[in-house]
């Protein structure tokens, strides 16, 4: 069972995911970057309402956001 349970960010989203960097990526209309603490740290404007958010590439560190009808990536 979980325990000692603390809010980290005050916004849920579709989906999350966490860069080699540490930062926090959260999928809620546009993709919300956050620091490891929390700490809000900006936005990445996808044309599109983002479902699904994951780091990947030959290195790691190319996000990939997948839409209802595109896939989109960068390296943030």
């Amino acid at each position: 069972m979980l325990t000692d349970l603390k809010p980290f960010a005050n916004r849920g989203g579709e989906s999350v995911a966490q860069g080699p960097d540490g930062r926090v990526y959260v999928a809620n209309g546009q993709v919300f970057v956050y620091a490891a603490g929390g700490r809000e740290l900006g936005r990445i404007e996808v044309p599109e309402r983002p479902l699904q958010l994951l780091f990947g590439g030959p290195d790691g560190q190319t996000l990939f956001i997948l839409t209802h009808h595109a896939l989109y990536s960068t390296r943030p």
